[in-house]
């Protein structure tokens, strides 16, 4: 269990029996994750519906509503990014596709959708290999070569 988990899990077990102060610690916590996850996901364009903190709000409110499963989970972090990808998805209309600037987007483009969230969970989110294996349900080598190859494919596109 990474240092994250044990946080998370044990703010969501205290947050679960009623502590509301390890609710606001669980809060302060994923925040900033949170907003960066929807914030590269659905953007802040004028052309998007809802704004992406707007999203992140929403989706950090359908993770208070899952503490019971995030207090009984080995990995919570995993849960907590499965529960905001609905909610960004449900946001986007199901579309799931991320509003990027675009030349990031020019250059995921290339990519298969497996690789591109890889890298989107990797590079920007920052997620541990492990947490976005157990994010995508991939095995942790898989996501290796996934990445490697992928960050080959798009520096051979700068270059």
């Amino acid at each position: 269990m990474s240092v994250l988990d044990e946080e998370l899990h044990s703010a969501a077990t205290a947050a679960a029996a009623g502590d509301r102060e390890a609710v606001r610690r669980m809060t302060a916590t994923l925040w900033p994750q949170v907003v960066r996850y929807c914030r590269t996901r659905v953007g802040n364009s004028t052309q998007v519906t809802r704004p992406a903190d707007e999203v992140a709000q929403q989706a950090l409110l359908a993770v208070a509503r899952q503490l019971p499963s995030l207090a009984c989970s080995d990995h919570p972090v995993r849960e907590v990014y499965r529960v905001v990808s609905r909610t960004v998805a449900d946001a986007q209309g199901g579309s799931g596709s991320p509003d990027l600037p675009a030349e990031v987007a020019r250059l995921l483009h290339g990519l298969d959708p497996t690789a591109r969230e890889i890298v989107l969970l990797r590079v920007i989110d920052g997620l541990s290999a492990h947490d976005t294996a157990g994010v995508l349900g991939l095995p942790v080598g898989r996501v290796l070569v996934v990445q490697h190859e992928a960050l080959r494919a798009l520096r051979a596109k700068v270059a």
